[in-house]
This record gives C-alpha cells, structure tokens and sequence, in this order.
C-alpha cells in the first residue's frame, strides 16, 4: 500500500511507442508524478533540469537504446545512484546481463501486467529508500573504523577473518563476517548461500535485487572463477560470492584480492558444509533417541507379556494333569497305563516350558541394541571437520607465520 507522499515520487518514462508510454502513465499516475519521453535524448535534456526517482527504459529504442541511455545518465556522479527498471521483449540471461551491466536494478519482460510492473516499481523504491539509510550509516561506520583498518593489510583482515569463523554458527553469522572482510578490502559484493531447504542472496545494502539474483544465478553455473570487466564470481558448492569492484587498474592489487578472496570462499564453503553436517548429525541423534526410548518401552512390555504367557501356559499345564488325575479313576486304566500317560503329559510339559524359555537370549539381544545406540548418541561423529582444523590449513595457504592457541 503506497503511503500518502506518493505524489512526490516522480518516474521518467522512456519508450519510442506512443502506446506503451500511455499505458504506463494510466498504470501510475494516480499514484506518482510520471513525466514520458519518446527518445532518449529528450529525457536527457529534461534530466539536466530535474532528477527523477525511478527511470523505467524501454530497452529496443533506435538510435540510443535503454542501455546506452542509462549507462550515460549513471556517468554523471549527480545521477550515479537512480535506480533503474528495463523493459524489453528479451528474456534470455545475456540481455539480463546487458541490463546488470549497464546499472539497472531491475527488468521485466513484454508482455506484463501492470500490478507486476506495480510491485516491481515499489520493490525498488522501497529498496532505494533502504539503501539511502544504509549509506547514511555506512558513512558513519566507514568514520569510526578507518583508523583500525587502516593498519591493517591483506593477510591481516583475512586472518581476522578465520578466525571469527569459529563463532558462525549460522549462515547468516557467516555471511555477516564475509561483507566485514569484503568491506576491509573496499569491495562491493553479494553473497549467495545455498543449503539444502535454505538460499539467500544479499549484497552490503541488504537484501539482492532482482536482477542481481538473476545475473548470480547464471554465473553460479561457470568455473570456479569467473571474471568478465570489472566483476568477478567466486562459486563453491554452497555459496558464491559476486565483486562488482575488481582493481582492474592495479594488476598487483587485483592478483592478492583474487588469492585472499578465493580462500575465503573456500573456507566459508567449508564452514557451510560443517554446519549441514552438524544439522544431519543433530537430526540424526533425536531419531535414534526416539528409536532407543521406543526400544525400551518394547523390552518392557515384552517382559511383561512373556511372563504372563509362562504363568498362563504353567497353570494349564498342571490343571491338564489334575483333570487326568481326576479321570483315571474313571477310566478303568492299571496303575501301570495310568503311570505311562502321565510320564507323556510331564514330558510334554517340560518340553513346552523349554520352547517358552528364551527371555534370557531375547533380554541380552534387545539390551544390546539398546547399548549399541546409547554409545552412537554419546560418540562424536569423527569424520565431521573441525573449525580450528580448518582455519590453521587455511592460514598456513595464505602464507602466515601465525601460531593460533
């Protein structure tokens, strides 16, 4: 819902076809000051006079299309910051990258709807709005560790880095260290972490823009490293980290920021995947604390069962033979043919307390069950990776002669 100042947000809309500028001014202009222009160049010229908030730009446009236009607007410092929607027919990841390249914020697809253009536009006011505070305070921020980081060097920030590993126990503890040694060596990034159930995608401003996720989304896919102009991915299995920075003109600079970032990736990887182990550890000991209380219960209940089977299976074994005693009298039998009878009853008696006699072997083979769960709910899993084990390999491929206690 758009608050009561909408009437001062103002978009500049660029489209050479008369119809699309009328549709999108029917769409927002009860809710912003929308200006339109038939060409670039006269949007440039109005631009000197006032400065939009947002700028919608057709991108297929003759003589000067949306990408160039917004390329020559963001080259002034006075326009640098104005965010950006492209419309285009193209939905394909190299025009996505053309827009991410020529600083856009965002682009949709011909045909949309006009509540997807709405939200769109609203997402990226609201994100502008966001990140005018960020640099508000990033400023502040940039004041008061200046003097600390100003003493501090390449191998310096990425130890520091290291070792704040040990204390990440979630990805976004994680994240927050990557963006504070990115921010040491003056780089501008996004981060994506990706864990089973679980992707998110932000830059130092906060939250990823659309585009932005696009453009990591399809630079997840290459090699290990991938540059192209002044950016450069870093992709491991469960993050990727996007600088949109590269010191193209310091090749020295270039090469130290390329080793010391790869690392830290690597090792940021390496804590993700010890945090998912974790997890499944953690998932997998509650199951088998659940199976063992089950188990338990079940040799409980077992004992109980099987004495009352025994206690039931004796009495009317002995009430057999006293009806027998009863009928001998009856029956006319000899002392000798009463004794024989009554041997086969007794047999068959205590062959039948033999067959129910296994407790004893069914007691020790469920309490082993039980034990043997007992010692993998207490051991710890050994094959899972240490966080010390992981920052003393990783100082040692940086070069550091540290010693960690």
């Amino acid at each position: 819902m758009e608050n009561q100042h909408s009437g001062d947000y103002t978009i500049f809309v660029v489209d050479d076809m008369e119809a699309g500028r009328r549709m999108i001014e029917m769409t927002f202009k009860p809710l912003y000051t929308v200006e339109s222009f038939p060409s670039g160049q006269a949007c440039l010229e109005r631009i000197k006079e006032k400065t939009p908030d947002l700028l919608l730009l057709d991108v297929d446009m003759p003589v000067m299309n949306g990408y160039t236009l917004c390329q020559q607007i963001k080259s002034q410092a006075a326009h640098s910051s104005l965010p950006v929607i492209f419309i285009s027919g193209l939905d394909d990841p190299e025009s996505c990258l053309a827009g991410y390249e020529a600083g856009g914020d965002d682009y949709i697809v011909k045909p949309f709807k006009a509540a997807e253009l709405r939200q769109k536009v609203a997402a990226v006011r609201r994100k502008s709005e966001e990140n005018a505070q960020f640099r508000i305070k990033a400023a502040e921020a940039e004041l008061l560790s200046s003097l600390a980081v100003s003493n501090m060097d390449q191998q310096a920030a990425l130890i520091t880095f290291l070792r704040a590993l040990n204390t990440c126990e979630t990805p976004s503890a994680l994240r927050k260290a990557l963006f504070s040694l990115m921010r040491s060596y003056g780089l501008q990034t996004a981060i994506q972490i990706r864990l089973p159930g679980l992707e998110m995608t932000a830059n130092q401003a906060g939250e990823s823009l659309p585009l932005e996720v696009a453009v990591i989304n399809t630079m997840r896919s290459m090699e290990r490293i991938f540059e192209f102009k002044s950016r450069a991915a870093y992709n491991f299995e469960h993050i990727t980290i996007l600088v949109n920075n590269v010191p193209l003109h310091d090749p020295d600079l270039r090469g130290i920021l390329r080793d010391n970032v790869a690392l830290a990736a690597e090792c940021a990887n390496a804590k993700l995947q010890a945090l998912q182990t974790k997890s499944e550890n953690t998932l997998v000991k509650g199951g088998a604390a659940e199976l063992l209380a089950a188990l338990q219960i079940a040799v409980q209940n077992f004992e109980k069962k099987y004495a009352s089977a025994r206690y039931l299976g004796s009495s009317s074994t002995l009430a057999v033979l006293g009806e027998l005693s009863k009928a001998f009298t009856t029956l006319g039998m000899s002392d000798e043919q009463e004794k024989k009878v009554d041997e086969i009853v007794q047999s068959l008696s205590n062959d039948l307390a033999e067959i129910y006699d296994f407790s004893g072997e069914t007691q020790e083979t469920l309490s082993d069950i039980a034990k043997r769960l007992s010692g993998i709910l207490n051991t710890e899993a050994a094959s899972m990776p240490q966080d010390r084990d992981i920052e003393n390999v990783a100082i040692r491929q940086a070069g550091a002669d540290v010693e960690l206690f």
